[in-house]
């Protein structure tokens, strides 16, 4: 191999140092080195360790790369994917797609945590027997905004009759635990993570702690210890925002009537790579308006006359949808039709206008909007608000793809989310129905809340309940997660509403777990990190954390030793040991430690034990693997068994040699727990030898009695006969 370096003059001058060497001159060089080629591959230096098998907990060590996969966060703002509603064109319903991490396939609970008084009031003397405190409602929702990030949860707790207002609590999302609280009045209250991949000559990666924001950058706060910093960050743009690969927010600003796009780019406002802005990143004030906190401003001269609106779904480095009046005729619609125009950000042709195209006013007197934008199937959906027709349009030329009637059960019910991702459209409404359609030609895949049991939104209390309106709350790692709620439900509320969570390719219904949703729409507020799915649940007022947990397993067995050929009782528990099982009330009631139970019974299961509903009588615990190592050093499986709904298990066996055992249960986890085992020994003494054989000669004791029998009674006899004769004689 031949290296080659031609030489050059340096000119560099950004500092007094290096200004000293301008024009310097480096003199050519060249270099030779022999390079081994071998067929075996040489070990891959940046090779992760694998995934983990056991219960896992922040920070990731460096060295796992690949636990990115099982990792997230949850940073609202332009990092989740909107959502939208079809009632109104201002309800832009907050972010409720993340590509990032998984989801739980579980209804187990990790903890439970209150934000204020709810639940039943007690007494009769407060309006109606049973009622309970107020829930907040569709515009006083008491639980919003919460942010992700690192393994910590972050929200703003109610205060009153507002939905805000008090302390803002950041708590460990695996355990509940409160790790700082700090009151909003200064800063504002956060409304946007931001962890921003820094790489330059000396630094490569995302800057320490990153930033908790408010609204449009004004504030900032230090996300480990809640401190407002002294970060002063001014003129920021408004303008359609999206991600840029390294985590950098981008903002869209259009001049419509100077026909110019430009990019405006966190990252240079706060001092990143080649950004101008505050050096230490927690400090300084900064005016984000100047041109160097742009990336490029593009003059767009085919634009057409008028005004133009970016359309909320930029696709970056792809394309942006620029709206110019309005697809809908209806009462929140202007009724002329609608201009589109595709805007290129593509670098090659950046801000080339690729279509344009006019579409006539809906008929019917219908509100039309666009409800989705798919950049990976190439399509964006405009929804019909009063008939809930969908339309499908490329994003290459504008042109009509598909349009399907919304086949919604109760056409009267117009309130619907939908939630495009996976390459499929999501829609959810008051019809208690989820609908599944292929974004590429509009069909109806699958519905789900139509079917028996496991696929029913059906009440079940009485006929006048009919179904409880579903809405899609949060869609994450090929899952859907629907939330029940309504506008303005009276107290009492509807009783067994339920999170349900339910398999984004077929439909099938995963797993289910009592709860009321915040907002109409169930709001967007509820959130996926890290494996876990947070909501707030309106029916106590309670934050509940669902995901995998951790679970200990314990084994007993007989302490003396027993003999060969006797059998034995192994015994133990499997029991969780997640957070919420030590709060007050849970370790009050079940002081043993709260059993393991098995997937198929946990939503029942953990309804009883934090929801105070009624203990299920069909629980089924989790399966023991129990195997020994037996005398002669052989490792094997005796046997399973299943533990009960007290988390207790046990197995008879009867050992098959003698000498000393140890003997482990393991309990290999589920879509509930992380696996946990135990181990613990027991004796098995020879069996006692049998005693040697005696031979006893004949007993004939017997015989001389029964001779001797004979003789007496002979004797008797012949008396007998002389008396007799005597007799006679006498006569």
């Amino acid at each position: 191999m031949l290296f080659e370096y031609k030489g050059q003059v340096y000119t560099w001058n950004s500092s007094t140092q290096e200004r000293t060497w301008t024009n310097d001159t480096f003199q050519a060089a060249s270099a030779t080195k022999i390079l081994t080629v071998q067929e075996e591959p040489l070990p891959d230096p940046t090779r992760s360790y694998p995934l983990p098998t056991e219960y896992w907990t922040r920070p990731i060590e460096t060295q796992n790369t690949d636990w990115f996969s099982i990792s997230s966060n949850w940073l609202r703002g332009p990092y989740i994917r909107h959502g939208t509603s079809a009632t109104e064109v201002t309800a832009l319903i907050s972010g409720r797609y993340t590509p990032d991490g998984i989801g739980p396939n579980s209804a187990h609970v990790m903890w439970s945590k209150p934000i204020q008084d709810g639940g039943v009031v007690g007494g009769s003397r407060v309006g109606v027997e049973g009622n309970t405190y107020y829930m907040g409602g569709s515009y006083n929702v008491r639980w919003s905004a919460a942010i992700a990030m690192y393994g910590r949860l972050y929200y703003s707790e109610p205060y009153g009759n507002s939905g805000g207002g008090g302390d803002y609590v950041c708590v460990d999302l695996r355990t509940g635990a409160e790790l700082w609280r700090t009151n909003t009045t200064a800063g504002g209250v956060p409304s946007f993570g931001y962890l921003y991949d820094f790489d330059s000559g000396n630094q490569h990666g995302v800057l320490p702690e990153g930033l908790l924001f408010t609204n449009n950058f004004a504030r900032a706060y230090d996300p480990s210890t809640g401190v407002l910093t002294t970060m002063n960050i001014t003129g920021v743009p408004s303008g359609t925002e999206a991600v840029g690969p390294n985590g950098e927010i981008l903002r869209y600003v259009l001049s419509s009537t100077g026909k110019w796009l430009a990019q405006w780019n966190s990252s240079r406002a706060l001092g990143g790579a080649g950004g101008t802005g505050v050096a230490n990143w927690y400090s300084g004030t900064v005016n984000a308006s100047l041109a160097s906190n742009y990336d490029w401003n593009i003059t767009i001269p085919t634009l057409g006359p008028g005004t133009w609106a970016i359309n909320r779904y930029p696709i970056f480095n792809d394309l942006l949808l620029l709206e110019q009046g309005s697809l809908g005729t209806g009462p929140r619609a202007s009724g002329q039709g609608e201009n589109i125009t595709a805007i290129s950000l593509n670098p090659t042709s950046r801000a080339q206008v690729l279509w344009t195209k006019y579409y006539p006013p809906a008929p019917d007197n219908v509100t039309r909007r666009i409800i989705a934008v798919d950049p990976d199937v190439g399509v964006f959906v405009a929804e019909d608000k009063e008939t809930l027709r969908l339309t499908g349009y490329s994003l290459a030329n504008g042109n009509e793809i598909w349009s399907v009637s919304h086949a919604i059960a109760d056409i009267d019910t117009l309130r619907t989310t939908a939630v495009n991702a996976f390459g499929n459209l999501y829609c959810a409404g008051f019809d208690g129905i989820l609908y599944c359609y292929d974004l590429e030609n509009g069909d109806l895949l699958w519905t789900y809340g139509n079917g028996g049991p496991g696929n029913s939104t059906y009440a079940g209390l009485g006929t006048s309940y009919g179904v409880y309106p579903i809405f899609v709350d949060v869609v994450a790692d090929g899952k859907v997660y629907l939330a029940t709620t309504e506008h303005s439900p009276n107290s009492p509320w509807y009783k067994n509403a339920l999170y349900r969570c339910i398999n984004a390719t077929d439909g099938t219904e995963l797993w289910t777990l009592m709860g009321w949703g915040t907002g109409m729409y169930a709001g967007g507020y509820d959130l996926i990190a890290d494996g876990f799915f947070v909501f707030a649940n309106m029916y106590d007022m309670q934050v509940y954390c669902v995901g995998k947990g951790p679970s200990a397993t314990t084994i007993e067995a007989p302490m003396a030793a027993i003999t060969q050929g006797s059998s034995m009782v192994i015994r133990g528990t499997v029991t969780d040991i997640s957070a919420g099982t030590k709060q007050n009330a849970q370790a009050a009631r079940f002081p043993e430690g709260v059993p393991a139970v098995s997937d198929a019974s946990m939503g029942r299961w953990m309804e009883y034990v934090y929801m105070q509903k009624p203990r299920p009588t069909d629980t089924i615990g989790v399966e023991v693997k129990l195997s020994v190592l037996d005398a002669n050093n052989n490792f094997r499986e005796i046997g399973r068994t299943t533990s009960d709904s007290n988390g207790f298990y046990s197995f008879q066996w009867t050992p098959d040699i003698p000498g000393k055992y140890t003997v482990y249960a393991n309990f290999a986890g589920s879509e509930s727990y992380w696996p946990s085992h135990a181990e613990t020994a027991f004796a098995v003494d020879p069996a006692p030898e049998p005693p040697p054989e005696v031979t006893i000669p004949p007993d004939n004791s017997g015989t001389y009695a029964t001779y001797s029998t004979i003789a007496i009674i002979i004797a008797i006899a012949i008396v007998g006969a002389i008396l007799a004769l005597i007799m006679l004689r006498k006569r």
